[in-house]
Order: C-alpha cells, then sequence, then structure tokens
C-alpha cells in the first residue's frame, strides 16, 4: 500500500507555502473528506501527502457585511443551513444547504470542497450561480476572485491551480432581496444527487415587471451552468405562463446532459423544461 502522510499547517500562510513547494500529481487538499474519502478507499485518488486544513484560523468564518455574505471555505454545510444570518439574508442557501445528502453528511462537509469537488450534479451550486456568487482563490503567487461560473469548468474539474486554496465564497449584497426558489427532482432518494435541480432568481418592480432574473441548472450539463437565454425571456415583462415557458424551453436547448443511472440523456433534458417552469411558476405566484 503506498504510504501515505497527513499534515495540518497551522495557518493559512503555512498552507499555501505547502502546496507552492508539492508535487501537484501527489498532494491533495483535505476539507470534511465526504467526497475525497470514498475516491481514495477505491484507489482512484492516490496521493501522497493529504493537506488538513482543519486548524487553519478564519477558514470557518461566517459573516455579513455591507457588501455581502462570506462564507468561509471550512464553513460545515449543517452550520450554513442553521446560522440565522444566512437565514435572515439568503434563506433559500440556508433551505439548499440543509437539504444536501442526509445529516451525517452535512455535519462534516464542507462549503469549499462542495464547490471544489465539482460534481454538476450537486445542489449547492445552481443556487450559488442563482446569487451571483464568487469564489476567492489564494496562494503564494497572490489572491483572485472569480465568478462560480468560471471557477465549475467541467464534471470534477475546476479553475483552481494545483497551488491554489479556494478560501471564500462570497454572495453579493445585490442578491439579497430577490425572490428565490430551488428544486431537486429526485426519483430515487431524498438524499441522492439530484437527477436535475434548478434554481432561480428574479428582481421584480413595483408593478411586477421582472427587471433582472437568473436561472440556472444543475444535473444536465457537464458543469452546473447559468442559461443567459432564459433570463432574457424573462426580464422586461411579468412572469406570465407564456413567459415562463419560454424560459423552460431556453434551458432544455441550453442544457447537454448524458446517459447515466438517473436517466437518459432525453430523459434529463425534458426534465429541465419541466422543473425550470415549476421553479418560476413559484416565483410568478409569490408576485
Amino acid at each position: 500500500m503506498r504510504p501515505l502522510e497527513y499534515v495540518t499547517p497551522m495557518s493559512l500562510a503555512e498552507a499555501l507555502e505547502r502546496l507552492a513547494g508539492s508535487d501537484p500529481s501527489e498532494t491533495v487538499v483535505w476539507g470534511g473528506g465526504t467526497a475525497l474519502g470514498p475516491l481514495l478507499r477505491r484507489g482512484l485518488v492516490r496521493p501522497r501527502v493529504l493537506v488538513g486544513l482543519e486548524r487553519v484560523a478564519g477558514l470557518q468564518d461566517l459573516s455579513l457585511a455591507g457588501d455581502g455574505l462570506r462564507v468561509g471555505a471550512l464553513v460545515r454545510l449543517a452550520d450554513l443551513s442553521r446560522s440565522p444570518v444566512v437565514r435572515g439574508c439568503l434563506p433559500l442557501l440556508a433551505e439548499t444547504a440543509g437539504r444536501v445528502g442526509n445529516v451525517r453528511v452535512r455535519n462534516v462537509a464542507t462549503v469549499g470542497g462542495h464547490l471544489a469537488h465539482a460534481d454538476p450534479a450537486q445542489d449547492l451550486p445552481p443556487v450559488l450561480l442563482a446569487l451571483d456568487a464568487q469564489v476567492r482563490l489564494e496562494s503564494v503567487r497572490g489572491t483572485r476572485t472569480l465568478p462560480l461560473e468560471r471557477f465549475l469548468v467541467g464534471p470534477l474539474q475546476t479553475a483552481r491551480a494545483a497551488d491554489e486554496l479556494l478560501t471564500e465564497v462570497w454572495v453579493p449584497a445585490a442578491a439579497f432581496g430577490r425572490r428565490t426558489a430551488y428544486a431537486r427532482f429526485t426519483p430515487r432518494s431524498s438524499q441522492d444527487y439530484p437527477t436535475v435541480g434548478v434554481a432561480a432568481s428574479v428582481r421584480l418592480d413595483a408593478d411586477g415587471v421582472c427587471r433582472e432574473a437568473r436561472v440556472a441548472v444543475g444535473g444536465a450539463a457537464p458543469t452546473a451552468l447559468r442559461v443567459p437565454a432564459a433570463e432574457e425571456a424573462l426580464v422586461g415583462g411579468r412572469l406570465t405562463r407564456e413567459r415562463c415557458r419560454d424560459a423552460a424551453a431556453q434551458v432544455e436547448s441550453a442544457v447537454d446532459p448524458w446517459d447515466d443511472t438517473r436517466g437518459s440523456a432525453r430523459y434529463k433534458r425534458a426534465m429541465a423544461r419541466v422543473w425550470t417552469e415549476r421553479v418560476l411558476e413559484e416565483l410568478a405566484s409569490e408576485a
């Protein structure tokens, strides 16, 4: 069996130095381990070094400021779901975090690990896309911030460089106060990844006209994605059934699913349309 070293840096600077000086093919960052653990046990990932982040101060911080909500990469999904701060400003984010997997998973899984794993069927990415979330990446070379849609580049693939850490997720204050909804289609177990997940956020004016919209889908493309054509179909008018259907049709055209045990590509494409329409009609009913 290949020897495995587990190191626990005491600071962010130490963690970044460790990544900068390591062979990227043999070093893996360990957060909660709910995704990485099974891969290690099956031999699908075979590093020589695990860099555990549990002692790094600041990565478990969660704060609300004038510019938005900041969530440290090591915030547990259970803590995100229970946070009064998150429930107050972004209730959909808290609700969605509380629906991921089961209580055992949520008590261990971290926000940063959830996003860095980049499984296209995960729950949080479409919700965060609908909220214009950004991620902060840090290395000894410096810090950069990316919109989430640029961070997620493919199945289990992100834009994170080997020497970078995802340290924070930021949701801008401009997303607060939007009408939001998320629906997950899970024909098997409610604890399973959804076959399709759809999130949307809209801002309506006093006359009920949609002035801003975000529509995002998970499970129906190589990565969770926003659908600008669907958003454009909503902006400029009331959320009538016809507009909702037009936007849902744009989602059906935009997604690129694949056949697997959760369903055929054709089935998933149809479900993306159906569940988008339901989410948008839910938002319309609140107007």
